[in-house]
């Protein structure tokens, strides 16, 4: 075994010399491959929905949202079919265009922060990137199918605002059935669970598209789209000023990122807009303009409340950049001032009293696919069904709570912000009991200013399963608590296994060295370097079982709990005694 590992090692590093031969660093042949590649399957994406035998086309802008009956299942299977393939094909040309681009070496030019970044005159390798991350970003704003209704939602919310003159925050689309788009999306008796930001925003673009469908459509789509390039090129900015050399990589791995070009752009979702104030707020913050900082991720809050937490951290690391106490009560005095200022401001012509946020906390109490919904169920087998949720969200609460804290009074540099704003970016929508893939948009950009931290590896993990997160389920002949079970291990299962991996080796990592020594790997030596070795027979097989038995555990730990998981299992086992009988 030690002499193959040994002869894939020396094959693979002459197929990389050859590859890379007389390129010196330069990685924009490969780049222009990778991403045209990339583009034809961007194009295979949006036209998909087009060969789908039985789809409605009767109205436009036509968008892909199954229906709950009425639907061939084997047709559904062929577009799951098709859908998965084409996500496959896609990420494995992103995870080969991110491993390639970050191989190379940074052109001198690079590792110098540039005054002024622009990135069609930064370098060829930058323009390439960015030049590629535009047109995907053109292919998702001229197709048609949506795997998301809330751009409906949107269009519904700017209406009531800016056409019917009522506050959507607490007037739903229901007392407007007679709007050109009260049939189209979801939520209809459900008023915006935004902030005043969004409402303004949307009321803007709805004022400006009128009353035709298509032409809302390519408004909101088109607004959304252009914010995210400017995302793209702000994650480039950032990175260049605090890792030169590292931009491409950065602006790569979220302007080519398949999840956030196909459930974020190409459904113009506004966690985007979100993003660009938080993005915004982080490049006054590395110029000394803290106050501007705080009032742009105070806006950030103000379209979605998920980046609250940010702004917390953000007041702690200003106050600990300034030196004299003058200097801090000053600049605090200041943002305290901005930020207060902008939430008054914004909610003068919305604030209805605490109904301002009735719909916020209607949905707060829904559950969903989400891990602290399986938790509250297991729980609710042994208590009652509000008691389970009040424990529940109690301990996450408690739990991300301390989380904030402990970056808010920890944070002292730039780098531990940005790790801290990831982090809380990251877990926070992964704390409620209501989730949807695109609420992660604000971690992945956040995640690309520093792309090469254990979070960068667990969200190109979290990238990949969630893709799925809605591609399937609806339609599965199986009941919802299964559903549940088998969505919660398949989404979130792999990213955290690889967190708690990863903090596992890098907490104990004495710990780790001895199973390293014992493991199929190698054994070390007595100078406690590491070396290779061919592992015996016994050794193999007692490591498979425990491999074995370790994928076991957590699944007879999930089939124990649940009641329908049992009867399916036991199903199964009875099935194969009938037929092992025969």
């Amino acid at each position: 075994m030690n002499r193959l590992r040994k002869e894939w090692n020396s094959l693979k590093d002459a197929w990389d010399a050859s590859r890379w031969a007389g390129n010196h660093g330069n990685p924009s042949r490969f780049i222009i491959i990778a991403g045209t590649f990339c583009l034809f399957a961007y194009i295979l994406f949006a036209i998909l929905p087009l060969f789908i035998p039985g789809a409605d086309f009767s109205h436009f802008p036509p968008y892909l949202a199954l229906p709950d009956g009425g639907f061939n299942l084997s047709n559904y299977y062929f577009l799951y079919f098709l859908i998965s393939f084409n996500a496959l094909m896609l990420f494995g040309l992103y995870f080969i265009s991110l491993k390639s681009i970050s191989g190379y070496r940074a052109d001198p030019a690079d590792l110098a922060p540039p005054r002024r970044f622009r990135p069609w005159r930064r370098n060829r390798e930058t323009n390439y990137v960015f030049s590629f991350a535009a047109l995907f970003h053109l292919v998702m704003l001229l197709t048609p199918f949506l795997l998301s209704t809330d751009l409906f939602d949107y269009i519904r919310h700017g209406r009531i605002f800016a056409i019917y003159g009522e506050n959507p925050l607490v007037v739903p689309a229901t007392y407007f059935p007679h709007d050109p788009f009260f049939n189209l999306g979801g939520w209809l008796s459900t008023g915006a669970v935004y902030g005043p930001l969004h409402v303004y925003a949307t009321g803007l673009l709805a004022w400006l598209a009128g009353n035709g469908i298509g032409a809302n459509f390519l408004v909101f789509k088109a607004f959304f789209l252009g914010l995210n390039l400017l995302n793209v090129v702000l994650i480039g900015s950032i990175t260049a000023r605090l890792h030169p050399g590292l931009e491409k990589k950065a602006m790569l791995f979220y302007g080519w990122n398949p999840f956030i070009l196909a459930l974020v752009v190409a459904n113009a979702h506004n966690d985007i807009l979100m993003l660009t104030f938080v993005l915004l707020g982080i490049a006054c913050f590395l110029k000394r303009r803290f106050v501007a900082g705080a009032l742009l991720i105070t806006l950030a809050t103000l379209v979605k409340f998920m980046a609250l937490p940010i702004l917390l951290v953000y007041f702690a690391l200003a106050l600990r950049k300034l030196k004299s106490f003058r200097a801090r009560l000053l600049s605090g005095a200041g943002m305290l001032a901005v930020s207060v200022g902008a939430v008054v401001i914004s909610y003068w012509r919305l604030w209805e009293g605490m109904d301002t946020f009735r719909y916020l906390t209607d949905v707060g109490q829904k559950t969903n696919f989400t891990i602290p919904g399986l938790m509250r169920d297991i729980a609710a087998g042994h208590l009652q069904l509000s008691l389970s949720n009040t424990v529940v969200q109690l301990t996450v609460a408690i739990l991300l709570l301390g989380y904030i804290l402990w970056h808010t009074f920890g944070v002292k540099n730039t780098a531990s912000f940005l790790s801290a704003a990831a982090g809380i970016a990251f877990l926070t929508p992964l704390a409620l009991f209501w989730f949807q893939p695109w609420y992660l948009t604000m971690a992945m950009g956040l995640i690309a200013l520093r792309p090469w931290r254990l979070i960068y590896k667990v969200s190109l993990v979290f990238s990949f399963t969630v893709m799925f997160f809605d591609s399937f389920w609806w339609h599965t002949p199986m009941s919802m608590d299964v559903e549940k079970s088998l969505r919660v291990l398949v989404v979130f299962g792999p990213p955290i296994a690889l967190l708690l991996w990863a903090k596992g080796r890098e907490v104990l990592p004495a710990a780790w060295q001895r199973i390293w020594s014992w493991s199929l790997e190698g054994s070390a030596r007595r100078d406690g370097t590491l070396a290779a070795t061919d592992p015996a027979l016994v050794k193999i097989v007692a490591q498979v079982a425990g491999l074995f038995a370790a994928a076991l555990v957590p699944m007879a730990l999930i089939v124990s709990v649940s009641p329908h998981l049992r009867e399916l299992t036991n199903l199964v086992f009875m099935k194969f005694q009938l037929l092992t009988h025969l």
